[in-house]
């Protein structure tokens, strides 16, 4: 495609232009995002990241660039969340668009699913970090979420708990904004961030849902068993 056939895309009513107007917007944007996740639990102060941003060596670009997750606690359980999915996007020109790819991702479940304090190691970081990392590298999961109810996925994951790998070696999870116990969305002074939540589905159930021909509808019906929270298999 040629310079003069790129299609022009008009900048939204919230769109800033400029690197000062672009930092302000990223502050307000973290901080409706952590304000958020202050309200669902204690949030512990270290950021988990990579040392290396993933972007640098062919991997998935976020908005700003920046990859973090978010521990969050609550009484017996444990929320691990994306922290960047959302942060404003800047193109060549200096212009700054909100709300990033309008998502981010968590999964949450029993504290006896950690073992210890290394989180960053644990199967479950593991599964958010590929998550987020899918949403990145697709762009538009809330498209795919809003159309069809949620979106499964399978997931090659680093010693997940017994039983929980299909023949492949793969762990099914269904993603969706229906948790009982965290909102589907929140706000930001630019508009709502959807707030996607993977539930581990069981081999057989990822099975079903490949092999059925309304997809949707068998995820849907996937959905009945409870999140995370109340089915992972628990180390110990």
């Amino acid at each position: 495609m040629s310079e003069e056939e790129i299609p022009y895309i008009v900048p939204s009513e919230h769109a800033v232009v400029g690197k000062a107007a672009g930092a302000q917007m990223l502050a307000n944007a973290c901080a409706a995002r952590d304000a958020f996740y202050a309200s669902l639990g204690a949030i512990d102060g270290d950021v988990l990241a990579p040392l290396v941003n993933p972007s640098f060596m062919g991997g998935p670009r976020w908005p700003s660039l920046r990859q973090a997750w978010r521990v969050i606690r609550r009484p017996g359980s444990i929320i691990i969340a994306s922290d960047g999915l959302s942060d404003p996007f800047e193109d060549d020109d200096d212009i700054f668009e909100p709300r990033g790819y309008l998502v981010e991702v968590c999964v949450e479940a029993p504290l006896s699913s950690v073992e210890g304090d290394d989180i960053a190691g644990s199967w479950l970081f593991d599964l958010v970090y590929q998550l987020s990392q899918n949403v990145a590298d697709h762009g538009s999961i809330d498209l795919l979420v809003e159309r069809h109810g949620s979106v499964s996925m399978a997931l090659d994951l680093q010693a997940p708990p017994d039983g929980l790998e299909d023949e492949n070696e793969q762990v099914g999870v269904l993603i969706d904004a229906t948790a009982p116990t965290i909102p589907a969305f929140f706000d930001t002074p630019y508009g709502p961030v959807m707030m996607l939540t993977a539930t581990v589905l069981q081999p057989a159930e990822l099975a079903d849902i490949g092999a059925a021909e309304d997809r949707a509808g068998a995820r849907g019906a996937g959905q009945g068993p409870g999140r995370l929270a109340d089915r992972a298999p628990q180390r110990g």
